[in-house]
């Protein structure tokens, strides 16, 4: 009996887990800068679709997408998430300019996930490296959301002479006062962690992510084809426990990166919604654009977390905003 309480309570945090946090903790504002839905860069047009392919780095299978010509923007997801989170405009609108390259990171959508070490941004940023110099990618410009923006960040910091610039949109940037220790021991635990993973897929289900993502877009609605992509790829074990995973080993990675936010020279353009409600503007993004002395603050009027799939154009004119100091790095 004590086991099977065991097994019950911590598929029931693992729900309260999910329906609470559901991604990463960033929010920011700045003054008055709209960009244009209606702007003739994100009106329809012939587009050739994003092209699938895997490469096996440290005897991993990673996924990607690629798209377009040009200097190079590599796009990394949040927590949970998948290189579908810019296919719903960001991708069609970057490629007519840029190449674009979007990676789902280790456990999540089709890449594969080592045992033991991914789950910190430290090694995800290794691994990104090493993805990008096997595709020949060097001085891209970087585009993360949510926890993909710590990931972002990671990459700056570890290889400063290697990225021409950031954009982040929502960043995670500073430690929470979060950290679920039961679940982390109970997920970690042989058995126990199986069967509470798969009970959490069954008691989350559709109702509970479909509370998540509301709070998400809102206050936009959950886009239909949005909910049913994430309903199919974010509940299975192996995504589950890699959202675990990196959930709750964000929070020591942060601890130690903050403290070096102002070693950061580079373009940085920060995106945020003013409704954001996954994210705390006091606490990440108004402290990380003070910290870095070459960012810019962006507000987007009424629009929550979801920058990606609800305002792809805005990442295009973040990239309008840095183009001047890429275009003096090729002279």
């Amino acid at each position: 009996m004590r086991s099977a309480a065991r097994i019950i309570t911590s598929a029931l945090i693992l729900t309260a887990c999910l329906a609470g946090k559901g991604f990463a903790f960033v929010e920011t504002r700045s003054e008055g800068w709209d960009v244009p839905k209606d702007s003739p860069l994100y009106s329809p047009g012939k587009w050739k679709a994003a092209e699938q392919y895997f490469v096996t780095v440290e005897r991993l299978r990673v996924h990607y997408i690629e798209s377009g010509t040009g200097r190079t923007v590599v796009m990394i997801h949040g927590n949970a998430g998948a290189v579908e989170d810019f296919e719903f405009g960001v991708v069609e609108l970057l490629s007519r300019e840029y190449r674009v390259v979007a990676i789902d990171r280790p456990g999540h959508g089709k890449s594969e996930r080592p045992a033991g070490k991914a789950e910190t941004v430290e090694y995800q940023a290794e691994l990104l490296h090493q993805t990008l110099s096997h595709l020949g990618i060097t001085q891209p410009v970087l585009v993360g959301h949510s926890w993909g923006a710590a990931l972002a960040l990671a990459y700056a910091l570890k290889y400063p002479d290697e990225v021409s610039a950031m954009i982040l949109l929502a960043p995670a940037a500073y430690a929470d006062d979060g950290g679920n220790v039961l679940l982390r021991t109970t997920i970690k635990t042989p058995i126990v962690g199986d069967l509470s993973l798969l009970l959490g897929k069954s008691i989350v289900g559709r109702r509970v992510l479909k509370r998540v993502l509301a709070r998400a877009f809102f206050p936009q609605a959950v886009p239909d084809n949005y909910f049913k992509l994430a309903t199919s790829s974010w509940l299975g074990r192996k995504q589950l426990k890699a959202y675990l995973e990196d959930e709750w080993a964000l929070n020591d990675s942060l601890k130690k990166m903050s403290k070096r936010y102002s070693e950061i020279k580079i373009p940085v353009v920060i995106v945020t919604g003013d409704r954001d409600k996954i994210v705390s503007p006091k606490e990440n993004a108004y402290r990380l654009q003070a910290a870095i002395p070459q960012s810019r603050l962006i507000e987007l009027k009424k629009t929550g977390h979801q920058i990606p799939q609800t305002h792809p154009e805005s990442v295009y004119a973040a990239l309008t905003l840095i183009s001047p100091s890429l275009a003096s790095k090729l002279n």
